[in-house]
């Protein structure tokens, strides 16, 4: 037992709840002028910063957490100066912090709040117990002093950099910046500049910008580049005679058509019986990046790839993700594959896991796979080699689609667009992306073979890295059903132990709908964010009692923590001392990975708004027929068929005196009413690629 551990046992038992420094020694014990007595006062701080108990600076004392008076959790600052502290236990309503209560705490800062008596919501920050931000992009302002204004507007201090610090930078130009200095008081913070981005409006510059913000590292460090060059680019079959060989089965790989790192492969056999062998091949990353190397620290820090409209963040060095563990056409691979016996309702009756070589015969993308299926003649004669594989594959899909549509598994048909781009990087257009037979085939095996995995290691009792997706808050939940009834639509179950085919009806009944997207994007709000953990939770959206990630390794580290996992098995090298090691490192890797997705997915919605803002300034004048997507107390957000959302500002609507009904999304006048999914007629007024805001003026009510 830890001296941790054993002093928050040993104050557990006792009676009461505050400590001063003397009862402490006495307590256990202690000389306060022995190493032992500065290493229980050290403890007694190290506790106050996770949060398990608070330093009382006038009483100097020591006291257990009271969730009733202090709430611990990270800042969301505002542009105007105040902030909210949002509850990280989730038990308590965010707290409103104004200006003169941050006491120096900076946007994403995790703070020690104290409730202001007798207020609503209100707080004050007690303690900064973790800086969240230690770098930051902003715009180099040398009018007078060098100022870097930060591009988030959520922080809403200037960081002062001292003229030896710039780098040389311009005025104008966007920087990294690396804070050095936290004033406690309403100073500034100082720093200093590690990165001249340059200008924005020069090629790359701008989604540069963006990747350094979160911090994404844009290049990898010179000993991973070197590991990676060292690797091999060819397989040898000879050397892997301990492998499946499936070199001579038809295995080929259906992604995108600007796809370069290709993780997943599939092959499909038809049974006598009429069960069909569907096989899921995956890359086997494990084989090369091997836990502890360089490779594997960077890849552990980089957690996902990042992909951006016209750049890709890799989490693996190209020689890897591009390169060698790329299921490339008609060259040698090793691979992770499943082998899965389905039965005609859908069901998996048997599954065999295993380490394979394959050469996949084709590389498919999924414009010609769904032409295939359609039944395009051209295409089906190109590639009648596959063409019955596909086929067979299509039918099958259907039965799974149909089978977890039983389930309760929530199909949201969420619209995605793709960014034509010129030469120069500047957006042409965005155009829908079509999600077709041949995406939702391959989504099905996917996903099939990720619960096959799942189930194959959760009955071994073994460490694992499990994607789960609790169930919703029934709060939000209620939420929920008030804002559904203004469709006519209602949940008709306890909201307390809700089942997801409760929801799924609500989408198959909102379907072909105007509101279909909204009453989709809403719900999606109103649930948990899927994470990935080392204990089974089960995943709620799909109606899965027990599910991973294993299928994409090049791209996420979690896929690659579960292959691991699977060669212990399969060499049979798991004993204690291997599940100790893994048991800890798998919890490690969970925490890691959920919180670099949560990054990469912010990251990428701020790449979109960013080149959606680049694209509305060419718009600026003209009139679109959109839906309002979005209702605040400040406005209404419109959104156009091809995702591009502006706001139309309260002073801009019709005159009236408006409230704002937030529980039904609403804002009323006396004479007009704005909410969800109503149609409008807006003109594109301005747009603003830095800050990456579009505004729109409202014409005409559809």
């Amino acid at each position: 037992m830890t001296l941790k551990q054993k002093i928050k046992q040993v104050l557990l038992e006792q009676q009461k709840t505050t400590f001063s420094v003397k009862q402490l020694f006495d307590l256990f014990g202690i000389n306060n002028k022995s190493p032992l007595g500065q290493e229980l006062i050290k403890t007694m701080d190290s506790l106050c910063d996770d949060g398990e108990m608070t330093f009382d600076e006038k009483s100097k004392k020591y006291k257990t957490f009271d969730d009733k008076s202090f709430v611990i959790g990270k800042i969301q600052g505002h542009a105007r100066g105040f902030a909210f502290c949002i509850d990280e236990k989730a038990t308590s309503p965010d707290l409103f912090i104004s200006r003169a209560h941050l006491h120096g705490a900076l946007h994403t800062d995790r703070v020690l709040v104290k409730k202001i008596p007798h207020s609503r919501d209100e707080g004050e920050v007690v303690k900064v117990l973790q800086r969240g931000m230690t770098q930051l992009v902003g715009t180099c302002d040398k009018k007078h002093h060098c100022f870097v204004v930060p591009d988030d507007e959520r922080f809403a201090k200037d960081v002062f950099v001292p003229n030896h610090k710039t780098m040389g930078a311009k005025h104008g130009q966007k920087v990294l910046v690396k804070i050095t200095d936290y004033p406690k008081d309403s100073r500034n913070p100082e720093g200093e500049i590690v990165n001249v981005i340059g200008y924005l409006n020069q090629k790359g510059n701008d989604i540069l910008s963006v990747a350094l913000q979160h911090g994404i590292n844009p290049d990898f460090p010179d000993g991973v580049k070197q590991s990676a060059k060292t690797m091999p680019q060819t397989v040898d079959p000879s050397k892997h005679k301990n492998r499946r060989d499936f070199t001579d089965v038809n295995v080929f790989t259906i992604d995108g058509a600007d796809a370069r790192d290709l993780d997943d492969a599939v092959s499909i056999k038809q049974n006598d019986d009429g069960t069909v062998t569907l096989g899921v091949h995956i890359a086997d990353v494990s084989h090369y990046v091997k836990q502890g190397s360089a490779i594997d620290k960077e890849a552990f820090e980089r957690g996902t790839s990042v992909y951006f409209p016209d750049k890709v963040f890799p989490m693996l060095p190209t020689e890897l993700s591009n390169g060698i563990c790329s299921l490339n056409p008609n060259q040698y691979r090793l691979t992770m594959s499943c082998l899965m016996t389905i039965d005609k309702k859908g069901r998996v009756i048997d599954a065999d896991i295993c380490e394979g070589i394959i050469k996949t015969v084709e590389r498919m993308t999924y414009d010609d796979v769904t032409d295939i299926i359609n039944g395009d003649e051209q295409m089906c004669q190109k590639y009648a080699h596959i063409k019955e594989d596909l086929l067979t594959m299509s039918r099958l899909a259907q039965v799974l689609i149909d089978k977890r549509q039983k389930q309760g598994a929530i199909n949201f048909e969420t619209k995605e667009v793709k960014f034509v781009l010129d030469e120069k990087g500047r957006v042409l257009d965005i155009v829908p992306y079509e999600r077709t037979i041949s995406h939702k085939m391959i989504e099905q095996f996917m996903i099939l073979a990720n619960e096959t995995v799942a189930q194959y290691v959760y009955h071994m009792e073994l460490p694992f890295a499990y994607r789960v997706h609790e169930k919703p808050d029934p709060q939000k939940l209620l939420d929920l059903n008030a804002f559904l009834r203004g469709f006519g639509l209602y949940i008709n179950e306890s909201l307390d132990d809700i089942h997801s085919s409760s929801l799924q009806k609500i989408m198959t009944q909102a379907e072909g709908q105007p509101y279909e997207h909204i009453v989709g994007r809403v719900m999606l709000r109103s649930m948990q964010k899927a994470k990935y953990h080392h204990e089974n939770l089960g995943h709620f959206g799909l109606a899965s009692d027990c599910y991973c990630h294993f299928t994409s390794p090049i791209r996420r580290y979690p896929d690659l923590v579960v292959h691991r996992m699977l060669k212990l098995i399969l060499h049979g090298s798991v004993d204690e001392n291997t599940i100790n090691r893994m048991g800890a490192f798998v919890q490690e890797a969970c925490v890691q990975s959920s919180e670099r997705e949560k990054i990469a997915d912010e990251a990428e919605r701020d790449a979109d708004d960013m080149k959606k803002a680049e694209y509305a300034q060419k718009l600026v004048g003209m009139e679109f027929d959109g839906i309002i997507s979005g209702v605040t107390s400040f406005g209404i957000f419109v959104e156009l068929p091809n995702t591009v959302e502006g706001l139309i500002r309260t002073e801009y609507l019709p005159d009236d005196v408006y409230e704002y009904d937030q529980k039904n999304y609403t804002l009323i006048g006396r004479q007009h009413k704005f909410t969800l999914s109503q149609q409008v007629k807006i003109k594109v007024v301005g747009a603003d690629v830095l800050s990456r805001k579009i505004d729109f003026d409202l014409v005409d009510m559809v």
